[in-house]
């Protein structure tokens, strides 16, 4: 008897189908301007290059089981695909979700996380068509030195404001993650690549041990 597919089991298998054809495309762009301009690549440094990104193979795992949970099925092939995950993708389903009021991992939850994903792969798309075209004309504003400290702090004013939300709905959980946070920060200053999946995988922990805790407390 043939089993039926439930509604994760199609996004996946349209996930995976479209994730390689995309995949596909883009290993076939250097081999097409390879047979069109004959022009072969020193594959000596191709294979050292590669060896040398083995490093990050745990840390994309790592990325993984961070921000699927948060963008979840067909927002994760999407968000993986296109880039920009933390600094845009992720916040932008979170926030879809808090502003439609969906459950996370709901089917509803899974139609706004992808519509939000989306919308803001065409959004980025568009901007940065637009930046390359007038890239030139505003060159002296971008550069201003009152500007520039602005622009240097977006990142953390967006994620700031994000964690606030969070942060005020279960604040017993904030102080560990948070004081490992500044502690990493400060000590080895380590990059947004590496620091938040290790804080993510603190943060999942300590809520495990605080749930178990709670149930400890209530027999």
């Amino acid at each position: 008897m043939k089993k039926e597919r439930n509604y994760n089991d199609i996004n996946h298998l349209y996930g995976r189908i479209f994730l390689a054809i995309a995949i596909l495309i883009i290993v076939a762009i250097p081999f097409i301007m390879w047979i069109a301009l004959d022009a072969a690549p020193d594959f000596g440094i191709i294979l050292t290059s590669m060896l040398s990104l083995i490093v990050f193979v745990v840390g994309g795992f790592i990325e993984v089981v961070t921000y699927a949970p948060m963008l979840g099925t067909t927002g994760t092939y999407l968000g993986f695909f296109t880039g920009n995950l933390v600094n845009l993708k992720v916040p932008c389903a979170v926030n879809a979700r808090e502003l439609a009021g969906v459950e996370h991992g709901s089917k509803e939850g899974e139609i706004v996380s992808t519509i939000s994903v989306a919308t803001s792969t065409i959004v980025t798309t568009v901007i940065i068509a637009l930046g390359v075209i007038l890239l030139v004309p505003l060159t002296p504003v971008l550069e201003n030195p009152v500007l520039t400290p602005a622009f240097d702090m977006a990142f953390t004013a967006l994620f700031g404001a994000l964690a606030y939300k969070y942060f005020v709905k279960d604040p017993d959980l904030v102080p560990i993650p948070l004081a490992l946070a500044l502690l990493l920060q400060g000590t080895l200053n380590l990059g947004t690549s590496v620091l938040i999946p290790v804080c993510s995988i603190v943060s999942i922990l300590f809520a495990y041990w605080l749930f178990k805790k709670g149930k400890k407390l209530m027999k």
